[in-house]
């Protein structure tokens, strides 16, 4: 890269040349040999592009785009997520309104606030909890219905 900048500083019309090249030959899936001669002669423009295109298209089959199933357990997984955090926060706020309310009315100093901001944090955290055991019984349900043999198909 360092070579096609200083020959385009030069003006030697080299960069086109050294964008259209392929690279060499990939160490990784044993991909086919790339290699060229360093004049550029001997192939033309579209013999380039056509190899190109190949390659190309050859790259795109490998990384498929993900499919709708995948992306419905994403969906699901992060609307789960914002729930627990929902339910977190939801007990921390309910918890500190109802003593803050309670010093207010009793004229008292935050005690009450502080021990329902600490039930607030339990509850939610029950929540939380509760949430994930629901969670690891359906993924238990699931990889069980998944599995050949399993307890539901033989009994």
């Amino acid at each position: 890269m360092v070579r096609a900048v200083s020959d385009l500083r030069r003006g030697s019309g080299m960069l086109s040349y050294w964008a259209c090249a392929p690279m060499a030959k990939s160490a990784k899936d044993g991909g086919e040999d790339r290699k060229h001669d360093r004049t550029g002669k001997g192939r033309s423009r579209e013999s380039w592009q056509d190899d190109f295109d190949t390659r190309l298209d050859r790259a795109r089959s490998r990384w498929s785009p993900e499919t709708p199933q995948d992306g419905k357990a994403r969906g699901t997984a992060m609307g789960t997520a914002f729930r627990i955090a929902s339910e977190l926060i939801a007990g921390l706020l309910v918890g500190g309104f109802i003593g803050w309310q309670l010093d207010k009315w009793l004229e008292t100093s935050p005690v009450f606030l502080l021990i329902f901001f600490m039930l607030g944090a339990a509850a939610g955290i029950w929540n939380v909890i509760r949430t994930a055991l629901q969670m690891q019984a359906e993924a238990q349900k699931s990889a069980a219905k998944k599995e050949p043999g399993s307890k539901g198909e033989n009994g």
